[in-house]
């Protein structure tokens, strides 16, 4: 299949001095973008680049799969390049995507991704451990789902729990107290360490960028005296 390429464009996961030089190059000369959500990445262009975005066409990708929406992309291909931008991290890894990269690809179109910053990768190089060694050398990852109590996908996260490795898990803050008194009965004495705000200015988050540990019982203990007003974004692992 001949014409242009989706380029897959990374973007900083909370300081914007993080955005590589490569993937700004990309946005500022590609005409197509496909975005999560329109005005975050109208700010976002301007915020970290400067690009008035009303000079370039941003389409929202569907978080399910959209038959109509990947052949106007096709089309759209046969007159140059489009790039789907991540509104945090890498795309098709926590922001939708995946679906439109397996069907490009199924079809021959050219997709091509960009080395960047991610959530998961971060939060690997803080954790500690040293995954050369044979018997760290396995992780879990997982999503904390905002589900009801009993539900199939709560007894799925806790088989995962159950697991021997290390588990690093993506949750909303919301839901921290109820994700460690689920995981409580599953890890016992079990390191737990959070991951606040990741690379984000000190100044504007109350615990941007800080790692701390304890187990389940002991966080639990402590989750009413933190500053939640100050906490956008946080993560979880559970050590072995």
């Amino acid at each position: 299949m001949s014409g242009g390429t989706l380029f897959l464009i990374p973007w900083h996961i909370g300081n914007a001095l993080d955005t590589t030089y490569r993937a700004a190059e990309l946005v500022r000369r590609l005409d197509l973008l496909l975005v999560e959500d329109l005005d975050d990445a109208r700010f976002q262009l301007k915020l970290c680049l400067g690009v008035d975005a009303g000079a370039k066409t941003l389409r929202e990708i569907p978080e399910e799969p959209s038959p109509r929406f990947r052949d106007e992309l096709l089309s759209a291909l046969q007159g140059g390049d489009a790039g789907l931008l991540s509104s945090g991290g890498v795309p098709g890894f926590v922001d939708p995507g995946a679906w439109l990269v397996a069907d490009l690809r199924a079809r021959g179109a050219p997709v091509r991704a960009l080395a960047g910053p991610s959530v998961l990768s971060t939060m690997l190089s803080l954790s500690g451990v040293e995954w050369r060694q044979h018997r760290d050398s396995s992780f879990t990852f997982a999503f904390f789902p905002g589900c009801a109590p009993g539900s199939r996908e709560e007894e799925a996260f806790l088989a995962v729990a159950r697991r021997p490795e290390t588990i690093l898990v993506l949750l909303r803050p919301a839901e921290l107290a109820r994700c460690l008194a689920l995981l409580r009965a599953e890890v016992g004495p079990r390191p737990v360490t959070l991951f606040f705000d990741l690379t984000k200015p000190p100044g504007s988050f109350a615990l941007a960028d800080q790692v701390r540990t304890m187990t389940c019982a002991e966080w639990l203990g402590v989750l009413s005296r933190l500053p939640w007003d100050g906490i956008g974004d946080l993560a979880l692992m559970v050590g072995r």
